[in-house]
């Protein structure tokens, strides 16, 4: 028998072949993670407010960038009324959206996709549906703006242009993506004023924890508590839908968030 052949020699490469390939994954596994600096992940439960009947469910994964931008990573579960979204938004260091991809269902039938993307005053929008074909839209946006494409997870970041300083309902844009269940609708959006209070700081107690937090009021209809620099929301109650979503599970990783940053 040849030396090639020995089964000896055979197991003695296999062996450090698996062992080359275990320092490789144990050098991927402590490597720091560049593009991540804190990343939140976590689940939100819809219920009435009358008897706290499960309406959906929503995930979510929030990632912090080096730069400062944000990412929202958002899957919407609305199955009391069949719908289902799938939705991805940046914002830069100060929560102005960049870009923006969205896909709605919509009682168990396909709405669309829409695709947005912000340069400069400009906001481009392009969706394509089964029911509403190929269309597209430009759209001059201002400086400070936050874009709405329904899940809850990033309606706190409709908070961040809010002045504290200056208290009281104050006028801020929103950029609101058509989600409604009539599929003949393009999946594009409308610029929109916005009004937001502060009604102060609120301790909250959720099943996924207790959190200092913000009270912000959205157009007089939504109360949000708003939590830490990242502007994650704990709970969202509408009381002419009947409806509040509060947060159940939540899990951190990277850089740790103390609570004083929330102050901004």
């Amino acid at each position: 028998m040849s030396l090639t052949q020995s089964p000896f020699v055979t197991g003695l490469m296999l062996g450090l072949a698996l062992w080359g390939v275990q320092q490789s994954l144990a050098a991927e596994s402590t490597a720091p993670r560049a593009a991540i600096v804190a990343q939140w992940s976590g689940e939100y439960r819809s219920e009435t407010l009358s008897d706290g009947t499960v309406q959906g469910s929503e995930r979510f994964t929030l990632t912090r960038h080096p730069d400062g931008s944000r990412s929202l990573q958002m899957l919407a579960d609305l199955r009391s009324r069949g719908s289902w979204f799938n939705v991805y938004l940046h914002v830069d260091a100060n929560f102005r959206p960049s870009t923006a991809f969205a896909t709605y269902w919509t009682a168990g039938v396909l709405k669309g996709s829409g695709h947005f993307e912000i340069e400069g005053d400009a906001l481009r929008a392009t969706s394509r549906g089964p029911a509403s074909g190929s269309q597209t839209r430009a759209t001059a946006v201002p400086a400070r703006f936050s874009l709405g494409a329904h899940p809850v997870s990033a309606d706190g970041w409709h908070t961040a242009h809010y002045d504290r300083a200056a208290r009281g309902v104050q006028t801020l844009n929103l950029y609101s993506v058509d989600a409604g269940a009539d599929i003949t609708k393009p999946v594009l959006g409308t610029l929109l004023p916005l009004s937001v209070e502060y009604l102060g700081d609120e301790r909250v107690t959720v099943p996924a924890g207790t959190f200092d937090a913000q009270r912000f009021r959205l157009a007089g209809l939504n109360d949000l508590w708003v939590y830490g620099p990242d502007r994650l929301v704990v709970k969202s109650e509408l009381p002419r839908r009947g409806i509040r979503y509060v947060l159940v599970a939540l899990a951190r990783e990277g850089e740790a968030i103390e609570q004083t940053e929330q102050q901004r």
